[in-house]
């Protein structure tokens, strides 16, 4: 694919004019709906026992996919797999296609036992009754083999989908989640100037601001991951939460296959003062962390960063940019100045698959103290 190609910059009458920097260039492109040919016909599609056997095939099922986002991508795996997860593939098909989850599994102690969590899945191209009991039954099957109690999932189903009702009445039960339940999405497709114009008044004052303030945008790999983190701690202490993310491991595993990017904002002297991490899906990209300093706040840092992250991104011919969770006011109060649509997701569902070992292990764990379907304790929930 070409490099990026030169853009005029977008004038606003109130706000003035938004220059252009050449420096942030976003990963390579992975396979994407621009590269990859048109989904198969029914009669080519990819099989159940194909995607259950080859990552490369799962990973093009992902993209391909409406739901399809990065924890279902194989580098999700390898990301987790130093924590002892390890990663299944359940896949069923059906009239309308496969339909199927990559399922971490992890041994729970004491006992025999294991728990899945298929996160942000299921995957369809259309979601069916028949479908979803055939994905139903399949992972019974497999959870009997792996001696698993219980699998938590939560796909991004839009809030009221009836895909919900399907799960439950094949034998889920609607829990509470541990992911951001709703996220700010914008439709990369428009051309810049509406993009531009998308942004409140207010985040496009920030966006000029910072400019003239000096910042300066870079892109960076492995590099990048040291002033990532110490921003990143400052955000944490600044804002009273503990870090928590392991983003170290799973920036290498993306990055290892050409699916991330950190984007770091510097002032005149050289010192990083934002920070994001990028992950890409097909053609949606994932801010899945940011961070900034103080002194990047008062700069408007964190307003350019985002700008031009996204400006890019649809450069390069992304078409969605996710901003990947809004649950708390402030935070979507922030993300809602940069436009996109607000985005509600269904909730979490669990199945049983061994009712005596889910019993067993609720009362040891919950005595001990810990949340017995993440194995952390109850006041540590995984994020992210």
């Amino acid at each position: 694919m070409d490099g990026p190609r030169a853009a005029a910059p977008v004038r606003d009458e109130k706000e003035g004019i938004a220059p252009l920097s050449p420096s942030l260039v976003p990963p390579p492109l992975p396979p994407t709906a621009l590269d990859e040919p048109a989904a198969p016909a029914p009669s080519d599609r990819v099989s159940a026992v194909q995607l259950r056997a080859d990552r490369d095939a799962w990973d093009r099922f992902v993209t391909q996919t409406p739901l399809g986002t990065y924890p279902q991508l194989s580098a999700w795996a390898d990301a987790n797999a130093g924590k002892g997860w390890r990663d299944v593939r359940v896949v069923a098909d059906s009239a309308e296609g496969p339909i199927g989850a990559q399922i971490l599994v992890h041994r729970m102690r004491p006992g025999p036992w294991t728990r899945g969590y298929a996160t942000r899945g299921p995957l369809a191209e259309r979601y069916t009754d028949e479908g979803v009991r055939a994905f139903t039954e399949q992972l019974r099957r497999d959870a009997r083999r792996l001696r698993m109690t219980h699998v938590f999932a939560d796909p991004e189903l839009p809030k009221g989908d009836p895909t919900g009702d399907l799960l439950v009445a094949a034998g889920w039960r609607r829990v509470p989640t541990v992911q951001p339940n709703q996220t700010r999405v914008v439709d990369l497709t428009p051309s810049e100037a509406d993009l531009w114009s998308g942004l409140r008044s207010s985040a496009r004052w920030s966006v000029n601001k910072s400019r003239r303030n000096g910042i300066m945008i870079e892109e960076a790999r492995e590099d990048g991951l040291a002033d990532f983190a110490r921003l990143y701690d400052e955000t944490a202490t600044r804002a009273g939460f503990r870090r928590r993310a392991d983003f170290t491991s799973v920036f290498r595993a993306f990055d290892a296959r050409g699916w991330a990017s950190i984007v770091l904002a510097r002032d005149p002297s050289g010192t990083a003062v934002a920070a994001l991490m990028l992950l890409v899906c097909g053609p949606r990209i994932i801010e899945l962390y940011g961070a900034s300093s103080t002194a990047g706040g008062k700069a408007r840092a964190n307003y350019l960063i985002k700008w031009e992250a996204m400006r890019r991104c649809r450069e390069r011919g992304y078409t969605s940019y996710d901003m990947w969770g809004t649950d708390q006011p402030w935070i979507a109060e922030f993300k809602a100045g940069f436009g996109g649509q607000e985005r509600f997701y269904d909730g979490a569902f669990e199945l049983v698959t061994d009712k005596i070992g889910w019993l067993a292990l609720s009362a040891v764990r919950r005595a001990r103290g810990f949340d017995w379907r993440y194995g952390r304790p109850v006041q540590d929930q995984p994020e992210g």
